[in-house]
């Protein structure tokens, strides 16, 4: 279904911090190119001349020389083999049949504090709950969610250059400082959060992702690296999705009046689009291993090997070329053949986002359970910037029952 939601000339956005806003498809700085085109991200994600550069991986990579490399870190055979394996617990069949009960139940318990109170941080609330699901999906549901949660939020709060690679000794000498301080919360969640759960799958296998890699004999080292990674994009990405998909519905009433009756396919074009103008994690990285050569317009560009290439998010997903009104939230809008309707959003090509499907279905779920009551907007909330993950982070945001829903759940 098409439909606009605000005038022509609106921008609804509410996380703009880190647009370039250059309308510059593509320019070289330093050693850098920085992209805004959604047409050339889309070819650079999609190359096989390309390694994964963000989230650290460089760093990462340079430290496990002895371990498996990550899902999120690795590149070609062994990345297309680490996801082929992974797959089937983000099937769209899975998601639906195995954990959409469980989502319905974590959803219902996240409102109890608003049934009881009449109001519910939802920045509190939809960390429980992102936590609960990944960590049912990954394995770790074996500790308390809102301890883990909070530990996770230690480990993504770092500060630095997320592409950042020591090259002299002194660089290499304060990073070594900085990653020993830094591995102490790692050092946390492995033992609180990590290693129980292998213990536990140890004595009995479930269909779960640290089951899974017990079965590759994984070390107890490289579970805790692939958990974190999970927990990075099904924990912690997706908690501020909902909140911000929240805070658009709050703010638009005839958003809101639309998505509490439509059907399935409805509901998700809107989430999809309001992601799309507020994708979670705003830059994607990655590093030319070979000469590559792009196109955009009739002109081409060769991006030298070795050179790094930073991708805005914010602003591909705002791209004129493709998008029509691009910063009103417009859900069903026609898009050229092969882009999707939340943009690169979830990224694309070999790194895309596998978790994609149980993330709309989780927002989903939870607002549907929100907004079954008949509730308003009590704070503005923060935003906040995480540099490791280059994404907003949604903070205060408080909701209550209006004076006519007082009495809970609508019926």
């Amino acid at each position: 279904m098409t439909g606009r939601t605000a005038s022509r000339d609106t921008d609804q956005r509410k996380a703009t911090d880190g647009e370039w806003n250059t309308h510059v498809p593509l320019e070289r700085v330093g050693d850098t190119w920085r992209i805004t085109s959604l047409e050339l991200a889309r070819q650079v994600l999609r190359s096989q001349g390309t390694s994964q550069a963000g989230f650290r991986a460089e760093q990462a990579r340079a430290g496990l020389r002895k371990s498996r490399i990550p899902v999120l870190f690795a590149d070609g055979p062994e990345h297309r083999e680490q996801r082929s394996k992974i797959a089937r617990f983000f099937a769209p069949t899975t998601v639906d049949t195995t954990y959409r009960e469980l989502m319905d139940r974590y959803a219902s318990e996240a409102m109890t504090e608003l049934d009881r109170t009449g109001s519910l941080d939802l920045s509190e609330a939809t960390m429980g709950y992102s936590v609960r699901v990944a960590a049912h999906i990954v394995g770790l549901d074996g500790t308390d969610p809102d301890a883990m949660g909070e530990r996770l939020m230690k480990l993504f709060g770092a500060e630095g250059d997320p592409t950042e690679v020591p090259r002299t000794p002194w660089r290499k000498a304060w990073f070594a400082l900085r990653s020993a301080v830094g591995s102490l919360p790692v050092a946390t969640f492995t033992w609180h959060d990590v290693r129980p759960a292998v213990r536990a799958r140890k004595r009995q296998r479930r269909e779960d992702v640290i089951s899974h890699l017990l079965d590759q004999k994984y070390t107890l080292t490289e579970i805790a690296t692939e958990c974190l990674t999970y927990a990075a994009a099904g924990m912690v990405t997706t908690r501020e999705f909902i909140a911000m998909a929240a805070w658009h519905l709050l703010d638009n009433r005839q958003l809101l009046e639309r998505y509490t009756v439509a059907g399935q396919g409805e509901r998700y074009a809107i989430l999809h689009d309001i992601l799309r103008l507020e994708p979670v994690v705003g830059l994607l990285y990655r590093r030319a291993t070979e000469d590559i050569e792009l196109e955009h317009r009739g002109q081409r560009y060769m991006i030298p090997a070795g050179d790094m290439i930073t991708m805005s998010i914010k602003d591909t997903n705002v791209d004129t070329e493709v998008f029509e009104a691009p910063r009103e939230v417009c859900p069903g809008r026609e898009v050229p053949r092969g882009v999707r309707p939340e943009g690169a959003a979830f990224g694309d090509g070999a790194h895309r986002c596998p978790g994609h499907f149980v993330a709309i279905q989780e927002t989903d779920v939870f607002l549907r359970e929100l907004f079954e009551r008949d509730i308003t907007q009590l704070t503005t909330p923060e935003l906040f910037t995480d540099a490791l993950l280059a994404a907003y982070r949604v903070e205060g945001l408080r909701v209550g029952f209006t004076a006519a829903g007082q009495s809970g759940v609508l019926k």
